[in-house]
C-alpha cells in the first residue's frame, strides 16, 4: 500500500511526496474529511525523513493523491469526484451538451503561475439545465473542486488559485452580468 501526493503551486512548481507506512497513510486519509477547508486555513506541513516543507495554502493550485485505495469514504459527504475526470492536454473530446438530465463538456482550468488542467465534466445533478449551468459558472465560489486525476486517486483544485476556466460549450443561461462576445 502506498500513497503519492503531488502538490502543484501557483509558481507552477510540482512537489511529489510518497508514504508507504499504513499508519501514516491513515492519518493523511483521515485529513481528507477536512479537505473543504484546506485552502482557507493553516499551512500544509509535510514532514519527511530529513526535511520539512511548509506550504502556504493560498499558494497551492491543486493537490493530487495517487493510490489504488478507494478514497471515496474519506471524502466529505456530498462530494462527487467522478463528475470531473482529468484529460491529457491534447485529448480530443466530443462536443459538449446540456440537457434536462446531464451536463457534459470539456473544461480547461487555468491557474496562477501557468499550470493548466483539462477535465471532462459529466454531471448528472438533478435540476434543470439552467440550474446546472448556473452552478458551473460559480466555480470560483467553491471551497474546493474535486476531480479524478489521470492516475488512480483523487485531485483537489483550489478555486482561489484559478485565473479562468474555459467551458467547451456556450452557456445558454449565464448570470445577468455576463458579457456576450466572440473570441477574436
Amino acid at each position: 500500500m502506498s500513497l503519492a501526493i503531488t502538490i502543484v503551486t501557483t509558481a507552477n512548481r510540482k512537489r511529489r511526496f510518497v508514504q508507504t507506512d499504513p499508519t501514516q497513510i491513515g492519518h493523511i486519509l483521515d485529513s481528507l474529511q477536512r479537505a473543504g477547508q484546506w485552502f482557507k486555513q493553516s499551512n500544509l506541513i509535510i514532514v519527511g525523513h530529513d526535511s520539512t516543507e511548509v506550504f502556504n495554502p493560498s499558494s497551492i493550485a491543486r493537490v493530487e493523491f495517487e493510490t489504488t485505495i478507494d478514497l471515496t469514504p474519506h471524502l466529505p459527504s456530498g462530494w462527487k469526484p467522478d463528475a470531473m475526470q482529468a484529460l491529457a492536454a491534447d485529448a480530443a473530446t466530443p462536443t459538449g451538451q446540456v440537457d434536462e438530465d446531464s451536463m457534459q463538456m470539456r473544461i480547461d482550468f487555468f491557474f496562477e503561475g501557468g499550470d493548466t488542467l483539462p477535465v471532462w465534466l459529466d454531471n448528472k445533478d438533478p435540476g434543470s439545465a439552467a440550474e446546472r449551468k448556473a452552478r458551473a459558472t460559480h466555480l470560483f465560489e467553491q471551497a474546493v473542486l474535486p476531480y479524478r486525476p489521470l492516475q488512480p486517486g483523487i485531485g483537489l483544485i483550489n478555486p482561489a488559485a484559478l485565473t479562468r476556466a474555459r467551458f467547451g460549450i456556450a452557456v445558454l443561461y449565464p448570470p445577468n452580468s455576463a458579457w456576450f462576445a466572440n473570441e477574436a
